[in-house]
This record gives structure tokens, C-alpha cells and sequence, in this order.
């Protein structure tokens, strides 16, 4: 009897597609990464319909002497200062720049904008950049130059009293009271003693008259001549100076701001002030020159720092450094008194972590942010109830950020709707449009990026260096936009470590299959990884024809601009795990991922 021959089953071929990317995922295990996420990729973002991009290069605009330590846009967008070592610049859109002046301090500084003036505060003068009378220049000035003058006291008898008025600016040691005339008095008793060596000047119903003399100890001025009784109305109008030191380097000092006033931002609220750590101070209305020395807030101790401010809804959340055992944020409302003043009372706010970075504050989307210890704090909020919450949204990064020195260095910007977070030649983005399942943003992670500032300038992404250059991110349409100053962008991304559907069993991958996106000239490297490390499997131009960018050495006969696969056709045998890893390092070359394709077929179970 013959025996039979039993021929084996064809080994069945699955597939496994991914065509959906999210951001990294640092934190997991790169077994238990999720398919759509990496557990290693940098210098790519998330284009429009999910798919992965190399992000454009930058190039160098500016070289400076000294490292450049803000970028501020102006109100008009005339153009923007540019703060690099102790000089400020004016650069315009187009032609040359200009210097405001040469006497900033040599730190990081912040500004805001209100009445179509920039203030800038680096720590050690507080300025406004503002056009000239002429509207033709910017120009520079302190704002204690031209600080408001309040009238402290109104209707005084000549012997002094009348009502208090105005609080005594910050900013100035000038102070104006009003007296009402008896028609026989000279001397007037102003509301303030040891007045300062300075021309003290007085009017009479609007007009200057002559001060013959000052008792500066006691603050009696007299008038060359009586004016007429003011019939109880103030017709005497006395301008002096009394400085009070410390008052002007209150405010000097401080390096942040937030704007606040309810439902609008009528008012700044300065603070960062290392003297006063705990203190912010409340502006005038609508006037950032003036800050009554009554309108200062002291919130927990010093020991930990007011760091930064948040606008949410109609409160404000100022955010501290947390611990010492206290709060670390204070939420400030808004009510108007019987009298028609205006009231911002504070309650202890959300607990969470504090801050450690004061320019890291942005608001993606509606969702304020800020740097913590503990990684990117999100504030979450609602309106009807002013409930507040800070938690985390980056848990995806925190084990490589936790790793960057000096944090408290660290900058932030939004920016077509993404937050970039730089510190240390590395960006952290959050895509505030690509929400993870667990509800945070999308994170990616790009190298080679000096930045210590950022800003967005003429609808582009600028950044200052510590060794004085001015540069900005290239749009995806200009020339040579996949280049940093010359030199090529190693981009990629990786899957994460796969058990392709069974642990339990080796592996024969028969193919993988990349599917790219078509642009004139691009290329991709693609390399298999397992326990023995990594292995290329394929690197491969995939050029459009263009006479642009005609290479005959890499000619291409393939002209039209549709998406593009191709197979490595390299098996790789028994393998329990497997990752890919393709991305592009060629210089002036875009690179895009529409999907990957992983053709494989289960062996025998692991030994």
C-alpha cells in the first residue's frame, strides 16, 4: 500500500496597516504603544488629515553681538523690536533696522500691548515703544518719563485737608493738589513734607502764576500774589515732586505682566518683581503708566513666586511656584462697589502644580498652559460656575523633558493652532487640533532648534539664539525650506515595537510597504528593528519630474502627483517583535508619510 504524501498548508499572509499618526509617546513601553502613536520620532509634525510631514527648516535673518532675549511684535505690525544684548531694535518688514536704545538689561524680557503702544519690561526699566509726535518713528522712552501725574488731594483749604483724590503713583514723584481760594491767602500747605529739590509750579484758573517761594520741610508754598476766592470751587492747582524710595524700582523691576478687568482687559497687573516675589500690581485704567501705590495684592508668602498670569472666562488665575505648603494659584474676579470703584478680590484657586517658567504661559485653543516640575499644566475651566482645574497634558513627553536642564529658561508660543514649547535646541509641540484618546493634545518632538525666545511675526515662527542670531521657520512653498541654515533635517518615525497580533508565536515579515506623499524631490529611508538592533532594508528617491529640480543623476519619469507605495521586498525570518523605522536626512528634501503597510505571516510558537 502506498503512502500518502501530505503537502503543508500555504502559511496564510496577514496584514498590518497603519494610516492614522498621532504624536509620541514617550512615557510607555514601546510594546504597549498604541498603533497610531511612535515611541520615537522627531523633527515631524502632523499635517492636515492626519498624516505625518518633515517640518521646514529655518534660516538665519539677523546676526547680532549679543544674545537676543525678546522679539516683540509692533502694534501696527509695522514690524518688531528685537531686544539683543543691552540694545533694542526696531525691525521693520522691510529695510533697515534701527536702535531704540543701548542701555536694556541683559536678561530675557516679556511685554504686553494696550492703546497702541509696546511695553516691554526686562527687570530693569520699564519702557513703552511708541510712535513719535509725527507718527513717522518708533522710539523708546521709560515709562516713569511720562508717567500720569495724579491729583492726590482736591479742594483743600489754603491751610490744607480737602479730600483725598488720587493714590500716589509708582512711577513718578510727581503729585498735583487742588486748593479753593479766599481771595486773601498766598501760602498753600500741600499734602506732602521734605518735597523733593525740584521747580514746584502752581495755576490759577488754568493759568501759571508765580511761586515766590518753598518751605520743602513742611510743604508750605507760597504764591507771589493771593488769587481770587474760588467761592468754594478749586481754582489753585499746586504741582510738586515727593520722592519716596524704592517706589519707581517696584515696577522697574518687574519682568511679566497680565491684563485683567473683568470682561475686558482694562487693567495690567505687573509682577516678577525678585524683591517682592509674592506682590503684583494693579494699573489704571486703561493706563499702564499709572500704579497707585494703594493697588498692590500680597498673595501667600514669599516663599513662593508669583510666576505668571492666566485669563480664562471673566476671572484671572495667577499661577505661583507651589510649594512651601500653600497654593499654588489665586483666582482674581472682578465686582464694582456701591461707589462705582472698581474691586478684584481674591480666593485661594485650583490646587495643582506650580509654575517654573514665566514665558512659557499660552493659551492653545481655550486652554491656558504653562510650564510646571511636573511637565505641561493645563487649566481647565467653565464660565457658569468659575470652576477651575490644573492637571497634566503631557504625560506622553514628560520622561524626556523631565531630562532638560535649566527649565525655568524655557519659552512658549502658538502658532497655527499648535503650542511650541522650546528649550535647550529641542521644540515640544502640542497640536491643539489632534486630541489623543485620554484627551490630551498630540505631542511631537523636534531636534536642532536653538531657540531661547519666540514669536510669531508676519504670519511665520521666529526665534532669537544665544549666540545672537535672528531666525525664522520657512514656509513649505519657499525654496530650499528643508534646510537649517544650510544644513539637512534628520527627520523620522518609528512604530511602535509590534508582536504583529501574537506573542506567542515567531514571525516572517514578507514585506513593508510604505505609502508616501509626491513632492519634485524627496526620498525615504526605511530600516527594520528587532532585538539585534537595526537593519536597512531600503533607501529610495521618489521624485516627481520637474524641471526645477531636474537631477539626471536620480531622473524621474513619473509626473503625476498622486500618492506613492512601494515594497521593500526584504523577508526578515523568525521574528517575535518587530518595529519599523523610515524617515528622510537628505538635505532640501520634504518628506511625508501617508501610511505603512506591514505584510507578514505567523511561524512556529517562540521556543
Amino acid at each position: 500500500m502506498m503512502r500518502a504524501y501530505q503537502f503543508p498548508y500555504p502559511e496564510t499572509e496577514q496584514e498590518t496597516v497603519i494610516h492614522r499618526f498621532g504624536g509620541v509617546d514617550f512615557r510607555t513601553h514601546p510594546t504597549k504603544v498604541s498603533l497610531s502613536r511612535s515611541p520615537d520620532m522627531q523633527n515631524m509634525i502632523c499635517d492636515q488629515n492626519d498624516f505625518l510631514v518633515k517640518r521646514t527648516g529655518w534660516k538665519t535673518q539677523q546676526r547680532y553681538d549679543a544674545p537676543v532675549y525678546g522679539l516683540f511684535p509692533l502694534p501696527d505690525g509695522s514690524g518688531f523690536a528685537v531686544h539683543a544684548g543691552n540694545q533694542l531694535f526696531f525691525r521693520p518688514a522691510a529695510g533697515e533696522q534701527t536702535v531704540l536704545c543701548s542701555d536694556m538689561h541683559t536678561a530675557f524680557s516679556q511685554s504686553f500691548c494696550i492703546n497702541g503702544v509696546l511695553y516691554i519690561m526686562d527687570g530693569k526699566t520699564y519702557r513703552a515703544v511708541q510712535r513719535d509726535p509725527e507718527k513717522k518713528n518708533w522710539k523708546t522712552v521709560p515709562v516713569q518719563e511720562q508717567a500720569y501725574v495724579p491729583t492726590t488731594t482736591i479742594s483743600a483749604a489754603p491751610t490744607g485737608g480737602g479730600t483725598a483724590h488720587e493714590a500716589v503713583n509708582l512711577l513718578t514723584p510727581k503729585r498735583i493738589n487742588t486748593f479753593i481760594g479766599n481771595g486773601s491767602a498766598t501760602q498753600f500747605q500741600v499734602d506732602a513734607k521734605e518735597l523733593d529739590d525740584v521747580p514746584v509750579t502752581a495755576e490759577v484758573d488754568g493759568k501759571a502764576v508765580t511761586v515766590s517761594s518753598v518751605n520743602r520741610t513742611t510743604g508750605l508754598v507760597t504764591l507771589s500774589a493771593a488769587p481770587p476766592n474760588g467761592n468754594g470751587l478749586a481754582n489753585v492747582s499746586i504741582a510738586f515732586s515727593k520722592t519716596v524710595s524704592g517706589y519707581q524700582d517696584k515696577i522697574n523691576h518687574c519682568r511679566f505682566a497680565g491684563l485683567y478687568g473683568g470682561k475686558n482687559d482694562t487693567r495690567v497687573f505687573l509682577s516678577g518683581n525678585p524683591k517682592e516675589p509674592n506682590c503684583d500690581w494693579q494699573s489704571g485704567l486703561y493706563d499702564p503708566t499709572y500704579f497707585p501705590d494703594t493697588g498692590y495684592t500680597r498673595m501667600g508668602t514669599d516663599a513662593a513666586a508669583i510666576v505668571g498670569y492666566v485669563k480664562q472666562y471673566e476671572s484671572q488665575l495667577v499661577i505661583k511656584s507651589g510649594g512651601a505648603q500653600e497654593a499654588s494659584s489665586y483666582l482674581r474676579s472682578y465686582l464694582m462697589a456701591d461707589d462705582g470703584t472698581a474691586l478684584y478680590p481674591l480666593k485661594q484657586g485650583a490646587q495643582g502644580a506650580g509654575a517654573i517658567a514665566s514665558r512659557s504661559f499660552a493659551a492653545l485653543n481655550d486652554m491656558p498652559l504653562f510650564l510646571s516640575d511636573r511637565g505641561i499644566q493645563g487649566i481647565f475651566g467653565t464660565a457658569v460656575a468659575e470652576q477651575h482645574t490644573i492637571r497634566s497634558v503631557s504625560d506622553a513627553i514628560i520622561p524626556r523633558l523631565a531630562r532638560e536642564p535649566d527649565l525655568q529658561n524655557a519659552c512658549a508660543a502658538v502658532f497655527e493652532g499648535k503650542y511650541y514649547l522650546a528649550v535647550n535646541g529641542h521644540i515640544y509641540i502640542a497640536d491643539g487640533a489632534l486630541i489623543e484618546d485620554n484627551g490630551d493634545p498630540a505631542w511631537f518632538y523636534w531636534t536642532e532648534v536653538p531657540a531661547q525666545c519666540l514669536a510669531v511675526l508676519d504670519r511665520a515662527l521666529w526665534f532669537g539664539t544665544a549666540d545672537g542670531r535672528l531666525c525664522r521657520f520657512a514656509a513649505a512653498s519657499e525654496d530650499h525650506a528643508y534646510l537649517d541654515d544650510a544644513q539637512a533635517i534628520h527627520a523620522y518615525w518609528r512604530t511602535p515595537t509590534l508582536p504583529l497580533a501574537d506573542w506567542g508565536h515567531v514571525k516572517t515579515v514578507r514585506d513593508v510597504i510604505p505609502t508616501l506623499m509626491p513632492y519634485s524631490r524627496s526620498g525615504a529611508t526605511v530600516q527594520y528593528e528587532n532585538e539585534n538592533g537595526s537593519r536597512l532594508a531600503l533607501s529610495r528617491n521618489m521624485d516627481l519630474f520637474s524641471f526645477k529640480t531636474l537631477d539626471f543623476s536620480r531622473f524621474s519619469f513619473r509626473c503625476i502627483p498622486g500618492a506613492v507605495s512601494y515594497r521593500t521586498r526584504w523577508r526578515q525570518h523568525r521574528m517575535p517583535l518587530f518595529a519599523v523605522r523610515i524617515g528622510n536626512d537628505r538635505p532640501d528634501e520634504p518628506f511625508g508619510l501617508l501610511a505603512l503597510t506591514i505584510r507578514w505571516t505567523q511561524g512556529q510558537t517562540v521556543i
